[in-house]
C-alpha cells in the first residue's frame, strides 16, 4: 500500500514537473508603465508592474523584477523593495498564476528634478515544479515618465508679465487684422496695393479696398532659446524652463492664445527635431508644452538666429516673449526686425536676470 502511495506520489511529482516547466515562459506577458506621463517635481505618481498567463496551465512560480535608479524616490517601502548598491532599488515580486490570471504590483515614487526618465527593462524568471531549471528573459518595452519644469518664482517677473500682457490686450485694438474683414471703401491712395479688392473694383466703384476689423483677441508667440555660451549654462538653462512654465501658465489663466517655440533638443525625439506647439489653449496645449519643457536637454538642436527667423516667417500681428540664458547671442537686426513684426510688443526675458 505504502509502495503504490510512492509511485502515485512520483507520478504526481512527474505530472507536475512537465507542467510547469520554464517553458512556460512563452505563456506569460509582462510590462510595465507608470500611472502617469507627465508629472511635476516630488509629486507622486506609481510605477504599476503587471504579469499575465496567457496559457491554459498552472504556472507555479514566476518572478518579475524591475530596478528604479536613484532618481526615484521610494514612498513606500515592502518586503517587496530594497536599495541596491548604486543608490537605487530593487523591486520583486514572486507569484503562481492560474490559467488566464494576470496579478499586478505598485510602487508609489516621485521625482525631484525637470527630465525624461526611463524605465529599465524587466527581468522575468520562471522555474520548474522541482526548482531544478530556472529560464529568464529581460522584457524590451520602452516606458518613461516626464517632469516638467518648476514654476519660476520671481515677484519681479511676474510684475513685468503683467505689464506686457496688458500692453498686447491694448494694442490688439490700435492694429487692424487683415483676416478679418468688415467691408468695403474707397481708395485713398494711402492703402497698401494689396489691400485692394479687385472684385469689387470691377463693379464700376472705382478702386475699392477692403476694410478690416480690429485684431478679435490678444495673440502670443513663446520663443525659448537654449543656445548660449554663458559659463553657467545649465543652470540657466533651467531657470528658462522655469520662466517659460510660469509664462505659458499665466496666458492660459488670462485666456491668451499663445504658440511655442523652441530650439532645445529634445530627449526621445529624432535628433534636430523641430518643436512647434500650434496656437491654442486648454489641458492638453499646456500639457503639450510641459512635456517638451521636461524633454528639453542641455543641447541645442539649431541656433538662436535660426529661432528667430523661423519667428520672422509669421506675418502677423501678435506680441511675442522671447526667453534666453543670456544676452551673448543677441542679433540687433534681427531682435529689432522681429520687434518691428510684434508692433513694439516684444518682452525678452533673460534667466541672468531673474533672481
Amino acid at each position: 500500500m505504502i509502495l503504490l502511495f510512492a509511485i502515485a506520489m512520483v507520478l504526481l511529482v512527474l505530472a507536475l514537473q512537465r507542467k510547469t516547466g520554464p517553458e512556460r515562459l512563452a505563456e506569460m506577458r509582462e510590462d510595465h508603465r507608470p500611472d502617469q506621463r507627465l508629472v511635476d517635481p516630488d509629486e507622486v505618481f506609481r510605477v504599476e508592474l503587471t504579469l499575465q498567463n496567457t496559457g491554459r496551465h498552472y504556472i507555479l512560480f514566476a518572478k518579475l523584477e524591475e530596478q528604479l535608479t536613484r532618481d526615484f524616490t521610494v514612498h513606500q517601502h515592502s518586503a517587496r523593495t530594497r536599495q541596491n548598491m548604486e543608490g537605487g532599488t530593487n523591486v520583486s515580486f514572486s507569484t503562481w498564476l492560474r490559467p488566464r490570471q494576470e496579478v499586478r504590483f505598485r510602487v508609489p515614487v516621485s521625482i525631484g528634478r525637470r527630465g525624461l526618465y526611463p524605465l529599465m527593462p524587466l527581468k522575468l524568471s520562471s522555474g520548474d515544479f522541482l526548482g531544478l531549471d530556472e529560464q529568464v528573459r529581460r522584457s524590451g518595452q520602452f516606458r518613461a515618465v516626464v517632469v516638467a519644469p518648476r514654476e519660476a518664482e520671481d515677484q519681479r517677473f511676474a510684475d513685468v508679465l503683467s505689464g506686457f500682457l496688458g500692453d498686447v490686450s491694448v494694442r490688439r485694438f490700435i492694429y487692424e487684422d487683415p483676416v478679418l474683414t468688415t467691408g468695403f471703401r474707397e481708395y485713398t491712395g494711402r492703402e497698401p496695393m494689396k489691400h485692394i479688392s479687385w472684385t469689387q473694383s470691377a463693379r464700376g466703384r472705382g478702386l475699392m479696398v477692403k476694410k478690416f476689423d480690429y485684431t478679435a483677441e490678444p495673440r502670443v508667440s513663446v520663443l525659448l532659446n537654449t543656445d548660449s555660451e554663458a559659463e553657467n549654462r545649465e543652470e540657466l538653462l533651467e531657470k528658462c524652463c522655469s520662466l517659460a512654465r510660469t509664462v505659458c501658465r499665466v496666458l492660459e489663466e488670462q485666456g491668451v492664445q499663445y504658440d511655442f517655440t523652441t530650439n532645445a533638443d529634445l530627449a526621445g525625439y529624432a535628433d534636430g527635431a523641430v518643436s512647434e506647439i500650434g496656437e491654442g489653449l486648454g489641458a492638453n496645449h499646456f500639457a503639450a508644452v510641459l512635456d517638451c519643457l521636461g524633454r528639453a536637454t542641455r543641447y541645442k538642436a539649431f541656433s538662436a538666429g535660426r529661432l528667430i527667423g523661423r519667428a520672422l516667417e509669421s506675418a502677423q500681428s501678435r506680441g511675442r516673449i522671447l526667453i534666453t540664458p543670456s544676452a551673448d547671442f543677441t542679433d540687433a537686426g534681427a531682435l529689432g526686425q522681429l520687434r518691428e513684426l510684434s508692433n513694439g510688443s516684444l518682452l525678452i526675458l533673460q534667466a541672468d536676470e531673474v533672481a
